[in-house]
């Protein structure tokens, strides 16, 4: 397996026929989707992974499986740790307070909530309600760095075929939001969502997968703010 064999696999899995569909959805030239598909490439940038997997919907440990036989023994043993840390009732434990484990990122130490439920900057509200709107507790990405960076567990069917209940969007607040990015906003009505935004004039537009959802304009002053999704895993229950 190789990386360029990776990326065609998942985009046919993503649906998109052509090299030329993943370069318009990702802003790259044609030529450099042959290049990473072809093997033709130095070491690509955590970034630059992060935005083809976001493109193909998939994870980038899913970019990178098989390709490394080290990376998937620290993959495999991410995904048994994770498994241990998971209770009775299948919900992943609060992380470890011993320094060892808080250094360890095997250590389930991202809260989840509810969408819709908490508020804004999930990880100090957490902090301050001694985690009572916290739903689980998953492992980080290997490759998330951002320390106040929490989860979303997906409620609604607005952004299918993307992400469908009970998925668990991964949020970074330190990312900063670009056009095109997928957001947890927080909007001054009280509502707490999860959509693709794109900033328009006064304001931002809000828009939802699946189509039975209208696309909404929200003036700037009504957004208390937003995050970015990064990534996505399926919920433990």
């Amino acid at each position: 397996m190789t990386f360029g064999r990776n990326i065609r696999r998942l985009r046919w899995d993503a649906g998109i026929r052509t090299q030329r569909g993943l370069a318009d959805l990702l802003g790259v030239p044609q030529p450099q989707v042959s290049d990473w598909e072809n093997d033709r490439y130095g070491t690509l940038e955590t970034m630059t992974l992060v935005r083809i997997a976001k493109g193909l919907r998939c994870s980038v440990d899913q970019l990178l499986a098989g390709i490394d036989a080290d990376y998937d023994r620290v993959r495999e043993s991410r995904g048994t740790r994770a498994a241990e840390t998971a209770g009775d009732d299948g919900y992943s434990r609060r992380p470890c307070a011993a320094p060892a484990c808080a250094a360890n990122r095997h250590c389930a130490d991202i809260p989840v909530v509810a969408e819709g439920g908490g508020s804004w900057r999930i990880l100090d509200d957490a902090r301050r309600s001694g985690g009572a709107d916290v739903v689980q507790w998953v492992s980080r990405p290997p490759d998330l760095s951002d320390p106040d960076a929490y989860g979303v567990r997906i409620r609604s069917d607005a952004m299918l075929p993307a992400y469908r209940p009970n998925t668990v969007a991964i949020v970074a607040p330190g990312r900063r939001v670009q056009g095109g990015d997928e957001v947890y906003a927080a909007l001054a009505s009280g509502e707490r969502l999860i959509r693709q935004t794109q900033p328009v004039r006064g304001g931002f537009l809000l828009q939802a997968y699946n189509r039975a959802y209208r696309t909404r304009v929200v003036d700037r002053k009504d957004v208390l703010g937003m995050d970015v999704v990064v990534s996505s895993r399926l919920a433990r229950f």
